[in-house]
């Protein structure tokens, strides 16, 4: 996005001054890296959600709304933005539960074993006390 766009998506407040990009704003830089080495997790997910919903509730929320020839373009980015927000969130949550299910798996396996021990504690007590008993 050129600081014009964010000039104009600005609607003038700060005096119209030029706002430093948003995480939101900066994903639809034509020079960022499309290969990113770090993952984003939920936080960062709903950082750059929050940038972007009040970059649009500050475009439509001035004190008089008035469209301009860029807004369309904006509004194109922001919805292909929302589209891979989803698609993101989807796959994290899928990752989660994945995790989720293996550890509970491992707890399971382990309640059995511990219940084995147990049931073979109790055999050998048993023996123990019927040997003593003859």
């Amino acid at each position: 996005m050129t600081e014009t766009a964010v000039l104009l998506a600005d609607n003038g407040l700060n005096g119209g001054a030029t706002a430093p990009l948003s995480p939101a704003d900066q994903a639809t830089e034509p020079e960022n890296n499309a290969l990113a080495e770090e993952k984003i997790d939920r936080e960062q997910l709903l950082i750059i959600s929050t940038d972007l919903i009040l970059s649009l509730h500050r475009r439509i929320s001035g004190r008089r709304f008035r469209g301009n020839k860029h807004d369309s373009v904006k509004l194109g980015y922001a919805r292909a933005l929302v589209a891979a927000l989803q698609c993101h969130s989807s796959i994290i949550k899928d990752l989660e539960q994945e995790e989720i299910k293996a550890r509970l798996g491992r707890i399971e396996a382990a309640l059995e074993i511990r219940d084995q021990e147990r049931k073979y504690l109790e055999q050998v007590e048993r023996e123990q006390a019927k040997r003593r008993r003859l």
